[in-house]
């Protein structure tokens, strides 16, 4: 568990009162927990909750979701139900949620939902999720010269590398891209130019240079990557709602409890 910084404890104290709900996961979800983050970068903070069962047995009473900010931090927070339906989706952002290292709360252990989601999502939706991700960011920011930053170009390489890595492997990433550069080269089927000018970026981010225009290094991260992929051999597995129902009666049970 990470010492939770003052203004993240503010932010989910304010979420939990002014909601009236129980925060049960709390995690880092954005640079911190990438591994990209620099001397100004906020907190992106994820966030599960429960209400009272009374909440969930009555129409229209139940908090689908909060996306707010609280002072600097910004919060997006998933019922633990929305979470539940996400997951079974293999919706890549609650699955990366899962997967942050930078955790502030734990009421409920996630551990093994965490283990059985990422073991068992559906490759081909994470590939398309990753791979529209890049291509956005190249052609929207980076190719057009509108925004061709240290980190604009970071984006596009998490989520290139990451397409790359799920459709050779069909595991899931590690968050943390220094750690994933460095464990998970030779899956990635680049060349180390190409990863040494993402390691460098990397370090310009760590050193404050995130807002630095660099023009478009590394375009080959967005454009090769193909647009058809065979479903026969990518659109596999799923996730069991056993498992994740599970994870939820936790959650419920704990506001019981509380």
């Amino acid at each position: 568990m990470t010492e939770t910084p003052p203004a993240v404890a503010r932010a989910l104290d304010e979420l939990a009162d002014k909601h009236e709900v129980r925060v049960v996961l709390a995690r880092e979800v954005g640079s911190r927990a990438w591994g990209l983050a620099g001397p100004a970068s906020d907190h992106d903070v994820g966030v599960v909750f429960a209400q009272a069962p009374v909440e969930y047995a009555q129409l229209g009473t139940a908090t689908e979701s909060v996306h707010e900010a609280f002072a600097g931090v910004d919060v997006k927070a998933w019922n633990v139900t929305r979470l539940a339906e996400l997951v079974v989706e293999s919706n890549p952002t609650v699955l990366e949620f899962l997967g942050s290292d930078v955790e502030y709360v734990e009421a409920v252990d996630a551990d093994a939902l965490a283990e059985h989601a990422h073991a068992n999502f559906v490759p081909i939706d994470l590939y398309h999720h990753y791979r529209s991700l890049a291509t956005r960011q190249h052609e929207k920011y980076v190719r057009s010269g509108t925004d061709a930053t240290v980190s604009r170009n970071l984006h596009l390489a998490r989520a290139g590398l990451y397409a790359r890595y799920v459709l050779a492997t069909h595991a899931f990433p590690a968050l943390d891209v220094p750690r994933f550069l460095d464990d998970e080269a030779t899956a990635l089927a680049v060349s180390e130019g190409v990863l040494d000018r993402v390691r460098d970026l990397v370090a310009r981010k760590h050193a404050g240079e995130g807002g630095v225009e660099v023009g478009d290094p590394f375009p080959e991260l967005a454009t090769e990557l193909p647009g058809h992929v065979d479903p026969d051999v990518h659109n596999v597995r799923g996730i069991d709602v056993d498992v994740v129902n599970a994870f939820v009666a936790r959650c419920v049970e704990a506001v019981q409890t509380s």
